[in-house]
C-alpha cells in the first residue's frame, strides 16, 4: 500500500483498506473509458500537502514552525474574521438585525449568478394547499382565526416560508405534505427565484421556534424560495455566512427546480417530486461486488452524527456540490472586489491539514464554509467543523476520475 493511500484515508477518516479498493476499481473504470488516470489519489494527496503549506505560509507560520492543531484553527479563525469585518465595510457596515439592511448583500448575490429562473410552484396553488390544511400554529401567532383573512392580508411566500421554522415537522410531512401526491406539472409555472428577509413581524416568532440554533435561514425548493428570518440578536461572522448560504441554497434549489422539469412529463412526477423534497439517504449497504459502488448522499450525515459509517464509504454529496457552485462565484466575487479578502480561501475548498497535537494528531479544515460556521458559533476548538470539506474532498475524488459531467 502506497503512501498516498493511507495518507488519504486519513485525510478522509476511513479505513485504508476502502481507499485501497476505491483506487484499483477506479483505476480500472478510468483507463477504460479513456486516458488512464492512474495517479489520482497520490495527485490529490500532494496537491492538498501544496495547499496546506501555502495556507500556513500567508498565515505568518514559518517551515520550521509545527504549530498544534488548535494554532492553526485559531489562525483560520482570525481569518474567517478578517474576511467578515472586510465585508461588512464593502456593504457599508449594515445592521442585520433589520430587514431591510440586506438588500445590497442581495442585489450584489444577484449580480454575481444572473438570471435564474426555474420551475416552482404556483402562488395559487400554494394558497389552494393552505386553505386545504391551514398552519394552526402560524394562524395562532399572527392572531388569525380564518385561513382566508390570513391569505387576504398576508404575503403568501412569506406563510409558506414560516411553514419551515414554526410548524410541526410530523404536522408538516403527515399532513400539509400528502397533498404534493397529487400535484401536477400544470400546477408549476417558470419564473425567477426569490431572495427575500422576511418582515420585522418574524423576529420574535423566528426567535420562539428557532431558540438557539445558529441557522437563521432555508429555502423552500418547490416555491423557489431561498430566505432570511430576522433576528434580534447578530452572531459573530454574519456577513460572511449570508454570502455564502444565499449563495449555497441558490444552486440547491436552482438544481432541484430543473430536476423537477425533468420529472414534469412522467405520469409519476408528483411521486418523484416529492421523494426529492425529502433529502433522504439511503440505509442499504453498497452492493459488495466486483463493481464500483458509490452511495449518493443528498443531505450532509455528519450534522446529526459525525460517525455515521455512511460517511466513511464512497459517496458522492449533492448539497457539497451546491457549496462549490457556492464557492466558484465567491473566487469570482474575490477576483472582482479583492477588498473583501475572500481571496485567501480559493482553491481550499477540500483542503485539510494533519497536524501533531498533545497525544494524537488533529485534522483541520480549511474550508470557508467549515471556518464561517465556527466563527458564528464561537465554540471553540473541540467541536470545529470539518463536514464540508469532507463531503468536498469525496466528491473532488470521483471528478479526478471521471470528470464533473459523469
Amino acid at each position: 500500500m502506497n503512501t498516498e493511500v493511507k495518507t488519504l484515508a486519513r485525510l478522509l477518516r476511513t479505513p485504508e483498506g476502502i481507499i485501497l479498493k476505491l483506487k484499483e476499481k477506479m483505476d480500472k473504470i478510468a483507463g477504460k473509458s479513456g486516458p488512464a488516470h492512474l495517479g489520482v489519489i497520490e495527485r490529490i494527496v500532494q496537491e492538498n500537502k501544496k495547499k496546506v503549506e501555502q495556507a500556513l505560509k500567508e498565515m505568518g507560520f514559518k517551515k520550521k514552525d509545527h504549530p498544534t492543531p488548535e494554532q492553526v484553527f485559531q489562525s483560520l479563525l482570525k481569518k474567517t474574521k478578517e474576511t467578515n469585518e472586510a465585508l461588512l465595510d464593502y456593504f457599508g457596515r449594515p445592521d442585520f438585525s433589520k430587514a431591510g439592511s440586506h438588500q445590497g448583500l442581495i442585489d450584489a448575490i444577484k449580480k454575481l449568478v444572473g438570471d435564474l429562473t426555474g420551475f416552482y410552484l404556483k402562488k395559487e396553488k400554494a394558497e389552494e394547499l393552505f386553505r386545504n390544511n391551514p398552519p394552526r400554529r402560524i394562524m395562532a401567532e399572527l392572531g388569525y382565526g380564518d385561513v382566508e383573512q390570513m391569505l387576504k392580508k398576508e404575503d403568501i411566500f412569506e406563510l409558506f416560508s414560516a411553514l419551515r421554522f414554526a410548524e410541526d415537522n410530523d404536522w408538516l410531512n403527515n399532513v400539509f405534505l400528502k397533498p404534493y401526491f397529487s400535484l401536477n406539472k400544470d400546477d408549476f409555472e417558470e419564473r425567477e427565484i426569490r431572495i427575500m428577509v422576511l418582515s420585522d413581524k418574524w423576529a420574535g416568532i423566528g426567535e420562539k421556534f428557532l431558540g438557539g440554533k445558529l441557522h437563521h435561514m432555508s429555502h423552500l425548493k418547490e416555491m423557489g424560495i431561498v430566505f432570511v428570518i430576522p433576528v434580534k440578536k447578530i452572531n459573530p461572522g454574519e456577513a460572511l455566512y449570508l454570502l455564502f448560504m444565499t449563495l449555497h441554497y441558490i444552486f440547491e434549489v436552482d438544481w432541484h427546480a430543473r430536476l423537477f422539469k425533468s420529472y414534469s412529463p412522467e405520469p409519476d412526477f408528483a411521486r418523484k417530486m416529492t421523494e426529492a423534497l425529502k433529502v433522504e439517504t439511503s440505509t442499504l449497504s453498497l452492493p459488495d461486488s466486483g463493481r464500483m459502488s458509490w452511495r449518493i448522499a443528498p443531505s450532509y450525515l455528519a450534522k446529526k452524527n459525525p460517525d455515521d459509517p455512511r460517511l466513511f464509504e464512497p459517496h458522492l454529496s449533492p448539497e457539497s456540490w451546491h457549496f462549490s457552485q457556492a464557492g466558484a462565484v465567491i473566487d469570482k466575487f474575490s477576483q472582482e472586489s479583492p477588498e473583501t479578502k475572500l481571496g485567501f480561501w480559493s482553491g481550499l475548498d477540500a483542503v485539510i491539514g494533519i497536524f501533531a497535537g498533545g497525544e494524537k494528531e488533529e485534522l483541520v479544515s480549511f474550508n470557508l464554509f467549515d471556518n464561517g460556521i465556527s466563527l458564528l458559533g464561537q465554540d471553540g476548538f473541540e467541536p470545529k467543523y470539518l463536514y464540508h470539506q469532507q463531503e468536498t474532498l469525496w466528491n473532488k475524488l470521483f471528478i479526478e476520475y471521471l470528470g464533473k459531467e459523469k
